[in-house]
């Protein structure tokens, strides 16, 4: 295991080590999952633009819609088709 050191400002140092106390945890244990919730959140961040990507490629604007889409039995290919000969969401 390595060791990092930095400087935090004297307000967040008390925070941390409140927090710390809180949940029962070193302060590097703290950090570790500090560290796991910014990695959960990057690659979410990453899931999220990929998802929005297909669902505008569908046609796809509401939760409702994509609640149609899955209780559907056509394939993501024959509905993108679809979306091409009804010219819905064109923009």
């Amino acid at each position: 295991m390595s060791t990092i050191s930095f400087s935090v400002e004297d307000t967040l140092k008390r925070d941390v080590e409140k927090w710390a106390k809180q949940a029962k945890k070193s302060k590097s244990d703290l950090f570790r999952d500090m560290a796991c919730v910014y990695d959960f959140n990057e690659r979410l961040e990453k899931f999220n633009n990929k998802t929005d990507k297909v669902l505008a490629e569908l046609g796809i604007d509401s939760e409702e819609e994509l609640y149609e889409y899955m209780d559907g039995n056509g394939t993501y290919q024959d509905r993108l088709r679809q979306q091409r000969l009804s010219g819905r969401h064109q923009k």
